[in-house]
């Protein structure tokens, strides 16, 4: 998918191995609430209608995305793969997801980077990963990716 900067196969695993192992934490988590809500409105006593509503977050999914954070994933700069790959609708990009290979690793995390940057301004976006798999199927194909074993040389 990608042409530029060709690393080998092992080198990319040495650059992203603790990265990913920081997000497989979140695994089964993720298995566990993919395709639910992630966040609710406070209503707690004394609220009104008339007054500002208050999203509530899931404590992990807070924690997954100060995780994301902190790797080498988060790229300010994924609109650009978006727009190289045509991705606009979660379908493209669960599309595009399927189809990576270890040397397309970064457009993965490019696709965590638009969830987790966004959700800085509007923060539904953070449980939009989760609710449409997005995050799932990233971990997952990460997961895929990593774990894939060299052929055997004869």
């Amino acid at each position: 998918m990608q042409e530029s900067m060709k690393l080998s196969r092992d080198e990319i695993i040495i650059c992203y191995q603790e990265d990913v192992a920081r997000l497989m934490k979140y695994l089964s988590w993720l298995q566990n609430v993919s395709g639910t809500a992630t966040s609710s409105i406070f209503s707690g006593e004394g609220i009104d209608k008339s007054s500002l509503t208050v999203p509530v977050y899931d404590s992990t999914l807070l924690n997954f995305v100060k995780e994301v954070k902190k790797t080498d994933f988060l790229n300010r700069n994924y609109v650009y793969t978006f727009s190289r790959y045509r991705m606009k609708t979660e379908k493209d990009e669960l599309r595009v997801i399927e189809a990576c290979s270890l040397q397309d690793i970064t457009v993965l995390g490019d696709i965590l980077s638009k969830y987790v940057i966004k959700g800085d301004v509007k923060g539904a976006m953070w449980a939009e990963g989760v609710q449409n798999g997005v995050y799932l199927a990233v971990l997952l194909k990460m997961k895929e990716l990593m774990e894939i074993r060299k052929p055997l040389e004869y």
